[in-house]
Formats: C-alpha cells, sequence, structure tokens
C-alpha cells in the first residue's frame, strides 16, 4: 500500500499510452511533451508495470494520451489489464475513433468511458478542435452506449465558445444515461494571454445546478460538488480556483 507525504493513500493509476492526438485543440496544454519520446511501453510491459501497482493495492487504471485510441494494440492492451481484475479501469478519449472500437474495447473488459466534447455545435467544434468531427463522435457515444460502456462526458468550458451551451449539454447526456463533468480551464502550459481570453468561470452553470438539483454530494478527494438533476443525470463541476483542496 503507498501513501503520499500528505498521508494520502494512492488508490488509481493514470497511463498515458501515447503522446500523439489526431486534435489540435485550442485549449491543450500538451501534457508530457517536453519528455517525449517515441520508445513507448508494449502491452505487456504496460501489464508489468500494472501488476506491480495492483500488488500495492492500487486497483484503478485511467488510459489516457494524447489520444489512446491511436494505438493499434489498444484491445490488447485493454484486455491485459482487465486479467489484474482491477476495480475500475477506465479511458479518456476524444471519441473520433470509438465508433469502430467499443464493441471490442467493451468485450475486452472496458468498464467506463471519458469522452472529451467540447461543443454540440459543428462550427463551434471544428473551430475548438481543429477537425470536423462532431458527427463522427456522436456516433462513438451512441456505440458506446449501444455496448454498455458507461459514459461520462468533459466539457472544458470555453469564454463566450461554448460556456452558453450547458443546458444543451445535460439534454444531450439524458438521451445516454451519461455523467457529465464541467471543467474550468486551466492555466497549465498555456501562454498566458490564451487563457486569459478563454478563462470562464463556472459560477453560472453552479447558479443553474443549484436551482436544479435534487440533491448535492462531494467528491472526498478534491471537494468537487456533484449534483443529481431532476432527470437524474449527474454534473460534476471541476471548479480549481478558490478551492484550495482541488490538487
Amino acid at each position: 500500500m503507498l501513501y503520499d507525504r500528505f498521508n494520502r493513500k494512492l488508490e488509481n493509476l493514470r497511463i498515458s499510452l501515447t503522446y500523439d492526438c489526431s486534435y489540435t485543440c485550442i485549449y491543450c496544454h500538451r501534457e508530457g511533451w517536453g519528455y517525449r519520446n517515441d520508445d513507448l511501453l508494449t502491452p505487456k510491459e504496460i501489464r508489468a508495470v500494472a501488476a506491480v501497482a495492483r500488488s500495492l493495492d492500487i486497483d484503478e487504471f485511467k488510459l489516457t494520451g494524447g489520444e489512446p485510441l491511436l494505438r493499434k494494440d489498444i484491445i490488447e492492451i485493454v484486455e491485459f489489464l482487465s486479467e489484474l481484475k482491477p476495480k475500475d479501469l477506465s479511458m479518456t478519449t476524444n471519441g473520433f475513433l470509438l465508433e469502430r472500437l467499443a464493441k471490442h474495447l467493451s468485450e475486452a473488459g472496458l468498464m467506463r468511458v471519458n469522452i472529451s466534447l467540447p461543443s454540440l455545435n459543428r462550427e463551434r467544434y471544428k473551430m475548438i478542435t481543429g477537425i470536423d468531427g462532431l458527427e463522427q463522435v456522436i456516433k462513438g457515444v451512441d456505440a458506446a452506449y449501444n455496448y454498455s460502456l458507461p459514459i461520462t462526458l468533459n466539457v472544458v468550458l470555453l469564454k463566450e465558445i461554448n460556456d452558453d451551451e450547458y443546458k444543451d449539454f445535460i439534454d444531450f447526456a439524458q438521451r445516454y444515461n451519461a455523467k457529465i463533468r464541467f471543467i474550468e480551464l486551466e492555466p497549465i502550459s498555456l501562454d498566458t494571454e490564451v487563457f486569459r481570453r478563454l478563462y470562464v468561470p463556472a459560477d453560472k452553470i453552479i447558479n443553474y445546478l443549484e436551482e436544479r438539483g435534487v440533491s448535492k454530494t462531494y467528491r472526498e478527494l478534491n471537494l468537487r460538488p456533484i449534483y443529481i438533476l431532476d432527470n437524474g443525470i449527474r454534473v460534476e463541476v471541476v471548479k480549481w480556483l478558490g478551492n484550495r483542496y482541488f490538487c
């Protein structure tokens, strides 16, 4: 069992499978690019690392990137990790390749999927991501739903770009019984001017959720509020500014 210097138990392992991504999102902070090399771990090496983590009572794995679905061996990786019988095995993806892979991922043992979805408007989506991919991503959401993969939608809030779409996102999530997470833009590796231009606080959304929510809880680790709405949808708000428990 592992503990950090604040005596918090470490229960999950985030596994970045690739630095590559098919998108060029305007808010991307290119995590890890300063240390990039192309000598990626093989599926067996990833399983070996995860097996050590399991021996230390880490039983939650999250697959990330870059875009993890760009790995041609992604199904094999999921199968190997699933063999370790973790409590949770999830993936964060832009969803562009999900339509053709959802069935195989579900069968391989993936337990849930987080899909980044910055807009439900085609032109806005293209402007934010650099890809005219909204229609394809919605097909991926359909496929994940049809193959019984629980869905969480991640929405990074961008000032005067998508911050007026929150009601549409909630209605969209209801169609798939999906969770939805509204995330304030973080100033990690972003140019100061870009951050100032794009950052918008989540206060307007929180006020709406306070009015519509039928119950409210908090994540124990970082005090993120989670609202249960009158339509049964769970909405989480990731508000870092002013939250000293965020990290």
